[in-house]
């Protein structure tokens, strides 16, 4: 998904005598005006591709301390950590993040007397592989809440919270999700995608095609937030920084709007990433995890 590029490649660079092209839009538009079929080839290549982020020592240490499984998942190994006992919550990061990112979050929540589960999604972290997509990390989420019960509460952040959503919109159960940075819908991710790389518009239609015979015709409508939580019988909270600059707080907005028996939680400068090291934001999600629980 888009944001694989977003944080391996900065944004034009926009100053008082005009915008500053990036290396990979330049090779973009050289291909584009080569061939568009390979320019969309090589788009797509981008929007599936994933990185492995490396953990900090203390998210390490963290980790180090759960119970881990690696796990045959759809031809790949996944790693999935748990921790603590009490009532169960499944941790979900975002596109090529991974769940060392979520280690404030899991002491927190270990301390509060969760059971705590979370994974290093295919392509990512210490899980196997280099691609991967929503369909993909929403089967595992099913997978792994249909073996926690119903009563798993999920927290996941940016795409994750969207693989979440797409799991519980397709027959998954969960008692209640926190959703941190979420996109509205995959239309969003493409306009993202379409202003890192610097792409035209012979270029995403080809990108558009090579997605819809994946995912279908009517992906663009299908795979979205604001539909899936309009039909969602359960408490949500929504959590967005008004400075986001990957996911604008307008998406958080709109879930929040779509979703009837939902919360939101608006912060300022805490951005896409630091959202989840914010103490503020931890104690938002223990009270309503807790409230949630009882």
């Amino acid at each position: 998904m888009p944001l694989s590029t977003a944080q391996a490649i900065s944004a034009p660079d926009k100053r008082k005598n005009g915008p500053k092209h990036t290396p990979i839009q330049f090779a973009f538009s050289a291909l584009t005006g080569v061939s568009p079929y390979l320019a969309g080839r090589l788009a797509t290549f981008f929007w599936y591709r994933t990185q492995h982020r490396p953990v900090t020592v203390d998210e390490q240490r963290v980790l180090e301390r759960a119970t881990t499984e690696v796990r045959k998942f759809a031809n790949k190994s996944v790693c999935i950590y748990r921790w603590g006992k009490g009532a169960p919550v499944l941790l979900t990061h975002g596109w090529n993040g991974n769940a060392g990112q979520m280690t404030l979050l899991v002491e927190a929540l270990v301390a509060r007397g969760f059971q705590v589960t979370a994974f290093d999604a295919p392509g990512h972290g210490h899980s196997s592989g280099n691609s991967t997509d929503i369909l993909e990390i929403s089967d595992l989420i099913t997978q792994l809440l249909q073996e926690s019960g119903e009563d798993t509460a999920v927290v996941a952040h940016s795409f994750g919270g969207m693989c979440a959503m797409h799991a519980i919109a397709n027959g998954a159960r969960a008692n209640s999700v926190v959703c941190i940075s979420p996109p509205r819908d995959v239309t969003t991710l493409l306009q993202q995608f379409i202003k890192i790389l610097g792409m035209d518009s012979a270029v995403v239609n080809q990108l558009k095609h090579r997605l819809e015979m994946r995912f279908g015709e009517a992906m663009w409508s299908r795979l979205s937030m604001q539909e899936w939580v309009s039909a969602a019988d359960i408490p949500g909270l929504i959590i967005h920084d008004s400075r986001d600059r990957y996911i604008p707080v307008s998406n958080g907005r709109a879930v929040h709007t779509a979703w009837k028996n939902s919360e939101l939680q608006i912060t300022r400068g805490l951005g896409h990433m630091r959202i989840l090291q914010s103490t503020e934001v931890i104690t938002c999600i223990e009270r309503f995890l807790t409230k949630s629980s009882q």
